[in-house]
């Protein structure tokens, strides 16, 4: 059994923020910047992002940059902008479970937030009487408001002072007993009295009811609660009556813009209600097709508003949730004169495009439209037409004229043809990782670092991916250069004033020789080169202004702009190992271990100083330091020789190659480079030493500017090769080193952390060495990969994860590998969606198809649907593998009742595709997949799936709910599947796991083990293992723990009767001996080890239980049963109670857990991945000074900056049980990004300096992770 501390305690790390969006708006928070330059406020769980819309001058080329990320350590429940009179620009609210409205401005001199105003108004948590989980501000910045799902609004009136400081008003209450809100909207009044709208229902009368009668007759009401500015007070001032299926409200532009009021968006219909005006109403349009349900009703589920208020027009963009986008207008009566008036006249709506389902959809006034998607990428799309046209498409253009605004009227439906993009185009598609169901940590690659292989999205955009940390490479040119390897290359600009690179040299150890590309339009031979080529180049570089120089195995060879060559022989007996120069010194290491030195006059002639100072042992590497801007030399040269030193020696004329420092190593040096970077803390430029060791390590170091003493070393591992390093510059021209060893890696500043960051580039094949590239049309980096040269540009370095995809066909909803090889199975399936062969009976028939076998869904065709139309939602690829285009535009086809699955092998490794798929009918659901090897076959591999058939049928219905388990044969070294046959069992099954050569799997609340059978799985073993229903299951040795829905994990023992010598006849037996002593929603598990398991709940904790001793014990004794099965069950449960070891809020529900090692030569860690695209670990601490350490700074961060948004750091990681055993490393990660003052006394108070609590706060997570 494993040894663990009783006080075990982890260090929990976020790799991969949440990219689930909980709200979003526009704003205007930097100062200077035009009102069209827009930004773009988001909120994704626990974090606050500002994002803007970056172009180029001719707008070829768009990207959305993220240029603010920070964590506020609460749960976000909304975010609104706006500007008050007066103010130059937009003040941020946001609305959390603290109990407290936040003010934010945006600082741009330090980049993050500034809290200007916290108001407490209730109790913290998310509680449904506390204000905020609804805000709306005043759109001409007078007032905001929040409401709570229940009784409680309050408003705060914000203003000015006279030096310009914003005041915030005491809270004003419009409390309204009884009544429960669903959406609340500000109406534009002008500049009249703020007015904000809300839909309500007021359940006191259905309460006081016992008969039900009232709760039948009970209405929602539109309700207009008016802010009179000069009594300081909030009155409700109108109320009207609307269709109960009312979900959504949007303010209708006022004043000189529009008629005010409000939208109200309910099932079917749209309304337009104000008190001042008639009512309109009109039909949402639903999908005209033959696999379309044409009763079927859609509702609005977001919306954005454009406004001119210069031209005084406005539309709406409105979505369903099928994705369709309509554009509403709305048209004015006219007086006698002609001229327009405030009463609207009728509304009048167009199909305009279909677009991912939003969480939130922004118009952007440079022309662009963003979706915050609600599962899968968000989407950036130009406006290219805004639709104004009546002539286009007429068929889907529809006026409210012949409907009447009473809900209680019968109408005819509106049928449109949905279509591809028309009026815009897609301009980014930003990554995202919600909904993340299920990741796996493997290696099939035998790569260096596994990859991360992930089952993620939803219906027909859901997709298998690869997750490799690492930044993506767009290869450029990739040309082979013969049959020799090249070791090493430079790229020089003819003059130092000139602005691209004009010589590429490339140096061959092997061959001894050296090659000269010209860079112009092509990069090309030179013919007449003024390079020596017979000899393998060491260095070469531009010195002075067109100096250019050459430095090889037995001299220098320069280059004078005259086009006069200078020759420098190498003394005698001896020859170059090593060479390094900046702008106008030259260092070269002898193989004596002699260095000498040069500078160069204005004449551009190389002086050689006499002295030739010998180092201690030979030189191996050597750097000198870049020329300082607007000096003539650099100070400093770094040398390592095999001794495994380095030494800091002076280069300044005064004094010559003086020592300086020496520093020990643990290996010899291969390469060293002397870069001058920007500081974080300061913004200046420090001269860095970056040394790559012959083991693979990698060290940095700060070199003093006065003493030249080296610190601040920092180590990371990179690779089984030698490490080699090169200077390169990004696009934004911040200098970074290129790090060459298995893999490439990439040292930079990061542009979001500013913190130092080694990211490895992800390539096919390593790099072997790497310079900067710049021609007229390409800005970017050049390589030698063996024989070929390559060319290539990095994409953005602001995400440090690639990922490559292949498309599935529904929701997964999970995934197995096979033992053997790289091929995943993955188990889909989609509810109230037609399966494939249902969709080909309804093509096949057209119109007039009446009922559905599957399902016993009546389905209909419109009237009057033309036979002959173009079937918009036919697939337009091959079904058997993937869905078509069409599909994953528009989505699948909607059933109520009905259930789409397959199992689908996917080979992400070689063919990277689907190899196999097979649907399942019957109405099927696919639940669970399992590899299992069955000892009776031979150890053959079959792949066993869980199913649900008739899932989710009302109780009374025909159908009755049951599950199968399938089994499939492997053929194709796995890539393809056979059916053998399949299983029925009375319930769902949820849970498959390989176990002793058999398979073990949940039926309801019972365990069972299960060997495969020729016509049927054969049962071998049975027990009662959880109180309710298994959901997964995970084994060590004989130990089984069965996690359940709602009352956490149950460890189970298998007894097996051939191993304990028990007599003929005997069953196997599982026996459940530990349980927890509270209730858990486990959505995931995994073994620690033996005696330990960590899992995840549906309320975003992570948790750590284990076994007692004595419990463990007992179950594995000897025996059938032994002792352990006598033990009396206490409280109905098992005869044991599990500790409780460590508890942990995430705000994100863990949907996969995996003790695995995510780098080259890491520490194993406990990987986690939430439902919101949340990729994070727990770290064992492996001394109890660390622990004590992070404890400490976590308690003083805490105190010394309270989190953005006014919650209490340690009551929302105690969210619903106090935290134990873990300190949050993202808020130890805070430390660097605090006031200079706050981190000397934090540093002080643990008795460390400043630079050494970075040092090791960083370690923490780059010794593990990324």
């Amino acid at each position: 059994m494993a040894n663990v501390q009783a006080t075990q305690a982890f260090y929990s790390l976020t790799l991969e923020p949440s990219s689930a969006p909980t709200a979003a708006c526009t704003c205007n928070v930097i100062p200077g910047l035009k009102s069209q330059d827009q930004q773009i406020f988001e909120a994704r769980g626990q974090r606050i992002l500002l994002h803007r819309i970056v172009e180029n001058e001719d707008r070829t080329e768009v990207k959305v940059s993220t240029f603010l990320d920070q964590d506020v350590f609460g749960i976000v429940r909304g975010v609104s902008a706006f500007r008050i009179p007066g103010t130059g620009t937009d003040q941020l609210v946001v609305s959390s479970d603290s109990g407290r409205v936040v003010l934010l401005n945006y600082d741009p001199d330090k980049n993050s937030f500034k809290r200007i105003h916290q108001e407490t108004f209730g109790k913290s948590g998310v509680r449904r009487t506390v204000p905020g989980q609804y805000l709306a501000s005043d759109p001409r910045g007078r007032c905001v408001m929040l409401a709570s799902a229940e009784k409680n609004k309050v408003v705060y009136i914000v203003n000015r002072n006279a030096e310009g400081g914003i005041l915030i008003s005491s809270p004003h209450e419009a409390n309204q007993w009884a009544s429960l809100c669903f959406a609340v909207c500000a109406l534009d009044t002008g500049w009249e009295h703020p007015v904000f709208a809300t839909l309500e229902v007021d359940y006191n009368d259905a309460e006081n009811d016992p008969s039900g009668e009232m709760y039948e007759r009970r209405e929602k009401q539109l309700v207009y609660y008016t802010v009179d500015l000069g009594l300081n007070h909030v009155v409700k001032s109108w109320s009207d009556t609307v269709d109960y299926s009312a979900n959504m409200i949007f303010g209708v532009p006022g004043g000189q813009d529009g008629p005010s009021g409000v939208l109200v968006c309910c099932e079917d219909r749209i309304y337009y209600r104000h008190d001042k005006s008639q009512p309109l109403s009109i039909p949402i349009p639903r999908r005209r097709g033959a696999t379309e349900d044409p009763e079927r009703k859609r509702c609005i589920v977001a919306g954005c508003l454009h406004l001119s208020r210069a031209r005084h027009e406005f539309f709406f963009l409105l979505q369903t949730e099928d994705g369709d986008v309509f554009k509403l207008t709305m048209a004015m009566a006219e007086d006698a004169s002609g001229r327009r008036t405030s009463q609207p006249e009728s509304m009048s709506m167009r199909y305009y495009e279909t677009f991912p389902v939003a969480k939130q959809m922004l118009l952007i006034r440079k022309g662009y439209i963003y979706i915050a998607a609600e599962n899968g990428n968000n989407k950036l799309y130009h406006v290219n037409d805004l639709a104004e046209d009546i002539e286009f498409e007429p068929q889907n253009y529809f006026t409210s004229d012949s409907y009447s605004p009473d809900p209680e009227e019968s109408y005819e439906a509106l049928y449109f043809h949905p279509r591809g993009l028309t009026f815009t185009s897609l301009a980014v598609d930003i990554p995202s990782l919600h909904p993340l169901m299920r990741t796996q940590v493997a290696n099939p690659l035998n790569e260096d670092a596994p990859q991360i292989y992930a089952i993620q999205g939803t219906g027909a955009t859901s997709a298998f991916k690869t997750i490799r940390h690492g930044l993506e490479v767009q290869e450029i040119v990739s040309s082979p250069l013969g049959a020799i390897d090249y070791s090493n290359l430079w790229s020089l600009k003819h003059r130092a004033s000139d602005q691209y690179h004009s010589y590429l040299v490339l140096s061959s150890d092997y061959a001894d020789k050296t090659i000269v590309l010209s860079i112009g339009d092509e990069v090309e031979t030179m013919e007449n080169s003024p390079f020596l080529t017979t000899r393998a180049t060491i260095s070469a570089s531009l010195m002075g202004d067109a100096t250019l120089v050459q430095v090889h195995a037995r001299g220098v060879h320069s280059i004078l702009e005259s086009g006069t060559v200078n020759e420098w022989p190498v003394p005698s007996h001896r020859t170059i190992v090593a060479a390094s120069a900046n702008e106008r010194q030259l260092l070269l290491g002898l193989s004596s271990s002699e260095l000498a030195f040069f500078f160069m006059g204005d004449d551009g002639v190389l002086n050689q100083l006499e002295e030739m100072p010998e180092m201690s042992g030979k030189v191996t590497a050597l750097s000198v330091g870049q020329t300082p801007k607007g000096q003539m030399q650099a100070k400093y040269a770094v040398v390592g020789c095999d001794d495994c030193t380095i030494r800091v020696l002076s280069i300044e004329l005064d004094s010559p190659l003086e020592a300086r420092s020496v520093q020990a190593l643990s290996a010899v040096p291969t390469s060293i480079e002397v870069i001058e970077q920007i500081e974080p803390d300061s913004g200046t430029n420090v001269s860095y030493v970056h040394i790559g060791l012959q083991s693979g390590l990698y060290l940095r170091a700060v070199i003093d500017d006065v003493t030249g003493e080296l610190g601040e070393v920092r180590t990371k591992f990179l690779g089984a090769r030698p490490t080699r390093l090169f200077p390169v510059s990004l696009a934004d021209s911040s200098s970074c080193v290129l790090a060459c060893s298995s893999r490439p890696w990439l040292g930079y500043n990061h542009p979001l952390s500013t913190i130092y960051t080694l990211t490895p580039l992800v390539m096919a094949q390593t790099l072997d060495a790497a310079r900067g590239f710049v021609s007229e049309h390409i800005n970017g980096l050049c390589g030698i990969q063996g024989s070929n040269l390559l060319i290539f540009e990095l994409g953005s370095v602001e995400k440090r994860l690639s990922t490559e995809t292949v498309g599935l066909k529904y929701t997964p909803r999970g995934m197995a590998r096979n033992p053997w090889n790289g091929v995943w199975y993955v188990v889909q399936s989609e509810g109230n969606t037609l399966s494939r062969e249902t969709k080909k009976a309804l093509r096949a028939k057209g119109d007039g198809v009446k009922k559905l076998e599957d399902g016993d869904v009546k389905m209909e065709t419109a009237d009057g649907d033309d036979a002959d139309m173009k079937d918009t939602t036919a697939p337009a690829a091959d079904e058997e593998n993937d869905v078509g285009e069409t599909d994953r535009h528009l989505g699948l086809s909607r059933g109520l009742g009905h259930w789409a699955s397959c199992i689908s092998a996917v080979d992400p490794v070689h063919a990277k595709a689907i190899t196999s798929s097979i649907e399942f009918g019957e109405n099927e659901a696919a639940l669970c997949v399992a590899a299992v090897a069955f000892e009776s076959r031979n150890w053959e591999v079959f792949v066993a799936v869980g199913t649900g058939q008739h899932l989710g049928a009302a109780a009374g219905a025909d159908v009755q709910t049951k599950g199968f388990v399938h089994v499939f044969r492997l053929v194709d070294e796995g890539r393809g599947l056979e059916v053998v046959h399949k299983t029925e069992f009375p319930t769902p099954i949820y849970a498959l796991l390989p176990f002793h050569g058999r398979l073990a799997l949940g039926v309801g609340p019972e365990l069972f083990i299960y060997d495969l059978g020729m016509r049927a799985l054969l049962r071998k073993s049975r027990g009662l293992a959880v109180p309710n229903q298994i959901t997964s299951l995970q084994a060590q040795g004989n130990r089984i723990i069965a996690a359940d829905v709602s009352e956490s994990v149950t460890y189970v023992v298998y007894k097996s009767t051939a191993s304990s010598g028990a007599p003929a006849g005997a069953a196997d037996r599982l026996i459940p001996f530990a349980d927890d002593t509270i209730q858990r929603w486990t959505t995931a598990t995994t073994m620690v080890d033996y005696e330990t398991v960590a899992g995840g709940d549906k309320f975003g904790n992570l948790w750590v239980v284990r076994a007692p001793e004595q419990a463990s014990k007992e179950a594995d004794e000897e025996g059938i049963g032994g002792f352990i099965v006598n033990e009396r069950s206490y409280l109905g449960g098992a005869p044991y109670r599990l500790e409780l070891r460590a508890h942990y809020y995430t705000q994100d529900i863990p949907m996969s857990l995996q003790r695995t090692a995510l780098v080259a030569g890491g520490q194993e860690v406990l990987f986690w991945s939430g439902l919101q695209g949340t990729l994070g670990i727990l770290v064992p601490f492996v001394s109890r000074e660390d622990v004590e350490f992070f404890a400490q700074l976590e308690n003083l961060i805490r105190a010394e900056e309270p989190p953005l948004a006014g919650r209490d750091h340690l009551m929302y990681r105690s969210y619903y049980a106090p935290v134990k055993g873990v300190v949050d490393g993202d808020l130890c990660e805070r430390f660097s990004k605090l006031s200079f003052d706050s981190r000397q006394k934090i540093a002080g108070e643990v008795e460390r300096g400043v630079k050494e609590v970075e040092r090791k706060v960083q370690e923490m997570r780059g010794r593990v992770a990324f």
